[in-house]
């Protein structure tokens, strides 16, 4: 152990390292309780920018809502959510983006022609590459346990994009006109 550290820890007070104690507790990631489930509910809040909320439940119920920096990294996530076993880059692309195009209309109630202009205007694979990225830092920024819970690399799949706690049967929670939409593409 490190000298100056050693010199401190015997300064201490029982109180000041039962304190210390804590704060360091509270902030390590194997005592954290686990995340069970992800939801996407309608926002509670009027005049969002996005109609559905994503939120991160942990085991004693707490609830920690992701925070997307932008409306297409939450569709990006949301799509793969509703992917259990993944998809291949090329369905999500197929019939001109027809389903990333539902789900836009039904997240943002826009049209999906701002959706298509973007994905063109910057190349499909740059698009989705970029988008996942940001989804997987919406995802670190929520949870210690992000890796689990962030779209993982294509590579380490066989080339399909998909989120390792819903590939293996973890909970996902969908509200129910989303999944009736979805369920007909």
């Amino acid at each position: 152990m490190n000298d100056k550290i050693q010199e401190q820890i015997e300064k201490m007070t029982v109180e000041e390292l039962r304190a210390r104690l804590t704060k360091y507790m509270k902030n390590d990631i194997s005592l954290l309780p686990p995340i069970v489930a992800v939801e996407v509910r309608p926002s509670n809040i009027n005049n969002v920018r996005c109609r559905y909320d994503v939120l991160l439940i942990a085991e004693n119920g707490q609830e920690t809502q992701v925070k997307f920096r932008d409306r297409y990294s939450r569709l990006v996530y949301i799509y793969t959510l509703l992917h259990p076993q993944g998809y291949q880059r090329r369905l999500a692309a197929a019939n001109n983006y027809k389903a990333l195009q539902q789900l836009y209309t039904l997240l943002y109630f826009k049209e999906g022609d701002a959706l298509v202009k973007t994905i063109e205007s910057t190349d499909f694979d740059h698009f989705f590459s970029h988008y996942i990225a940001q989804s997987r830092n919406a995802i670190r920024q929520a949870t210690p346990h992000a890796s689990d819970f962030a779209i993982d690399r294509p590579q380490s799949h066989d080339g399909k994009v998909l989120i390792p706690f819903v590939a293996q049967g973890g909970t996902v929670i969908l509200d129910n006109l989303l999944r009736n939409q979805m369920s007909h593409l």
